[in-house]
């Protein structure tokens, strides 16, 4: 009768739990749900992903006596790099693994995912927080004593902007958002939202904002980011994969999670916005 061990079943466990990984990721980002993820355009043999912006077209009066003009349209191509090549590694030894009251593994890998998810997170609201300051200075701005008076000043930047009223996100530092719960004023925050800010006990909606919180250090100085979800865009070119190898003499087993992954902020039509201390 043959046995079927672990050693067989390798395979299959590791991309089990490569699956999993990668939804936890998801559900642990705070970042990825609020921006363009692009993730199945990428092909293998890509290092880039070329994103095609296209300029906004003009409305024209028809006359019966002459015709309009056309208009030109002008693609530009941003490039966004798959060159964030990440990985935790870890090492159990085999007594370690025997006599341990707790699944290290188990442990270990969910801890990783949390990490990971941090990271992404970071990394998007860094390529936020620097294109701000790099394609639009004026979008860069002091925080008020007035939490809600901020929010709605970003509001009114993306709309002269002409930044589509759908998919408008915040995300806010830990400190923003208490300042933002301790205001008395929050009684009023549903406007433009709805009422589940009040009932769940977090600012939800705002002024057509859906409000995240982040404890990113690009978010800086209890401030917060105000974007577009066309503002960033996100791809994914090896979804997090899960591997083990033993190593016999060393009496251990060594373990590794990696993906590869990319983001690009898109500056086309100043759809972000950001408040920090100083405006700086």
């Amino acid at each position: 009768m043959a046995v079927t061990t672990t050693a067989e079943m390798a395979e299959a466990i590791e991309k089990k739990v490569s699956t999993t990984l990668t939804t936890v990721l998801q559900q642990m980002s705070v970042a990825l749900p609020t921006i363009n993820d692009r993730s199945s355009e990428v092909g293998p043999g890509m290092d880039r992903l070329d994103i095609i912006l296209f300029n906004e077209l003009s409305s024209q009066s028809v006359s019966e006596s002459t015709g309009v003009t056309a208009s030109t349209i002008d693609p530009t191509a941003n490039q966004l790099a798959l060159d964030k090549h990440e990985s935790i590694a870890w090492a159990i030894s085999q007594k370690s693994s025997l006599q341990s009251k707790v699944n290290a593994v188990s442990q270990a890998v969910s801890n990783g995912a949390v990490r990971m998810a941090a990271d992404i997170d970071d990394y998007i609201f860094s390529l936020i927080d620097a294109g701000v300051s790099t394609s639009a200075p004026d979008h860069r701005l002091q925080l008020t004593a007035n939490p809600l008076q901020d929010i709605s000043n970003a509001k009114k930047l993306l709309d002269d902007a002409n930044v589509s009223r759908f998919d408008r996100y915040i995300a806010a530092s830990p400190g923003f958002v208490k300042t933002l719960l301790d205001d008395n004023t929050i009684v009023n925050a549903d406007q433009y939202g709805n009422s589940e800010a009040r009932e769940n006990g977090f600012v939800t909606r705002i002024f057509g904002f859906t409000i995240v919180e982040s404890s990113s250090p690009s978010i800086i100085d209890d401030g917060f980011q105000a974007y577009h979800k066309e503002s960033v865009a996100f791809a994914r070119q090896m979804a997090i994969s899960f591997s083990s190898q033993d190593q016999t003499l060393a009496h251990r087993t060594e373990y590794a999670m990696t993906h590869l992954y990319g983001a690009k902020f898109l500056a086309d039509g100043l759809r972000a916005v950001v408040y920090d201390a100083d405006g700086a």
